[in-house]
This record gives structure tokens, C-alpha cells and sequence, in this order.
């Protein structure tokens, strides 16, 4: 007499007398229990799915950490030291007097996994110095940076290697000729184009470099610095994130505005 099979595994008899016995099939799969050539096992299934499924790694995610601290000497070498110890990659470090005397405000811009970025925050809460840890992450920011670039005025001789690199060797003096002053023109003209594309400002101007000042969030400084390379940088100084939570608007919903901003980072639009 046949066996009769249930909804999920059953079980096949084998057919004609040949002495074969019943056989655990998983009918929903057709896996057989038994090793047929050609045929996965059940333990070839199960293998899999434990030792080969490859292992979901947290993707560094960059936090911005806003710490009120005492205003007192040597607190930011304490900050500054735990997170070094612990290993934590500190990617911009500011920090300023607030309009309370007592009180001094930290910007720490950290790049890590969620997980350690939660470490970070609680173990800067221990402090005895630190009044407050406030994790921007996620949150609908205003984050600003400034940055000032020297630009050289002369254009770098096609033959130096170094002076497309913002090197000074081998670069000539201040232009002589009627011709060199108009290839520095066009040079510096250049430079002004792409200062009013970022919004940059003049701040000085001589015969040999130029220096432009930028303030804005921290992409668009890096691309203003990029762009301004092959012109010849000959110093560059940033100040470092300072960040503030925006303010919400009255019948606003800030969760759809969050998704919007996921959805489009306004860091990767050209500048204007």
C-alpha cells in the first residue's frame, strides 16, 4: 500500500518490489535526504545558508557630535585624548566660548560605524567636564565651514612639474612683459570665475597670488579646493565644522522633509 503525503514532506515508496525502502522527501523543494548525483542535500542547504551568506559589515557613516564643556583650560586635551585612545577616526575638531561664560560649545565631526559613534557618545558623557552630547545624525542640520585659499596669479610654466602641484620651484617672478602681464590676467580672471561660481570672496589681491575665502558646508569646500589645484594653491587653511539643528516650521512635517534630503544630496549638485 502507498504512504500518503502530507502538505509539507511525505513520504515515496519505491515502486515495483525492487527492496528499496521509504525514502524524506521535502516536497516543497524536491530536496531528498538521501545523496543523488546531481541532487543538493538538505545539509548542502543548511551549510549554506549558515557558513555562506556573506556577513553585513556597518558602512562608516559620518556623525557630527555638538558637546557643551566646561570653559576651562586643558578640557579639550581631555576630549581630544579619549577619543584617540578609544581609536576613533576624528575627522574636524573646532571649538569656541558660547554667549554663557561658563560654558564652551565643541563641534567633533567623527567617521565610523553606528555602533562606535554610540560608544563615542556615551563615553564623552562620562566626562565630568562635558555638560551635554547632542548627535546630529539624521537630523535636518545647518553646517557651515570656512576656508581661506592663496592662489598663485602666474601662471605655472608648462615644463614644471612642481608648479602644477602648487609648488613655488622654478616658478617665475612677478610679470615683466606686456605679454606676461596679460597671460597673468587671463590666469587671475579665471580664478575670479570660479571664486564667483562657489560664492567665494576676494579678500586680497597682489601682483603674485590672490587670496579668496569660502564659507559653506564641508563637500563644497572640498570641491572649491579641488577645482582651484591645478591654478597653483599656495596655502590653504580650513576652521573646521561648526553645525546648528535648523529650526521647524510651524504645520511642517520634518520626517518628509528628512526622506527629501536623503533622497537628494544637495552636496553633489554643481555649484551656483
Amino acid at each position: 500500500p502507498g504512504a500518503r503525503l502530507g502538505p509539507a514532506r511525505g513520504l515515496a515508496a519505491a515502486a515495483g518490489g525492487n527492496g528499496r525502502g521509504l525514502e524524506r522527501v521535502d516536497s516543497f523543494i524536491g530536496v531528498s535526504t538521501r545523496n543523488k548525483p546531481g541532487r543538493r542535500t538538505a545539509e548542502d542547504a543548511v551549510n549554506n545558508i549558515l557558513y555562506n551568506t556573506p556577513v553585513s559589515k556597518e558602512r562608516p557613516a559620518r556623525h557630527i557630535l555638538s558637546c557643551l564643556v566646561d570653559n576651562e583650560p586643558g578640557v579639550l586635551s581631555k576630549v581630544s585624548g579619549l577619543l584617540s585612545a578609544r581609536g576613533f577616526n576624528i575627522d574636524s575638531l573646532t571649538v569656541s566660548a558660547t554667549d554663557v561664560k561658563e560654558l564652551s560649545r565643541m563641534t567633533i565631526v567623527l567617521v565610523g560605524p553606528d555602533t562606535q559613534m554610540e560608544q563615542a557618545t556615551r563615553q564623552l558623557e562620562d566626562l565630568c567636564d562635558v555638560w551635554a552630547v547632542v548627535d546630529y545624525r539624521g537630523q535636518s542640520v545647518l553646517e557651515r565651514e570656512l576656508a581661506i585659499v592663496k592662489v598663485s596669479c602666474i601662471p605655472p610654466p608648462e615644463d614644471d612639474a612642481e608648479a602644477t602641484h602648487g609648488g613655488l620651484f622654478n616658478r617665475p617672478k612677478t610679470p615683466q612683459s606686456y605679454e606676461e602681464m596679460m597671460t597673468s590676467h587671463f590666469h587671475r580672471q579665471a580664478i575670479l570665475d570660479i571664486a564667483k561660481m562657489f560664492g567665494a570672496n576676494v579678500n586680497d589681491v597682489g601682483s603674485e597670488s590672490i587670496i579668496l575665502e569660502i564659507v559653506s558646508w564641508t563637500k563644497r569646500v572640498d570641491a572649491f579646493i579641488r577645482i582651484l589645484q591645478p591654478y597653483g594653491i599656495l596655502e590653504a587653511a580650513r576652521s573646521g565644522v561648526i553645525a546648528m539643528r535648523r529650526s521647524t516650521v510651524a504645520g511642517g512635517d520634518d520626517d518628509d522633509n528628512d526622506e527629501a534630503k536623503t533622497l537628494v544630496d544637495m552636496a553633489d549638485l554643481p555649484p551656483g
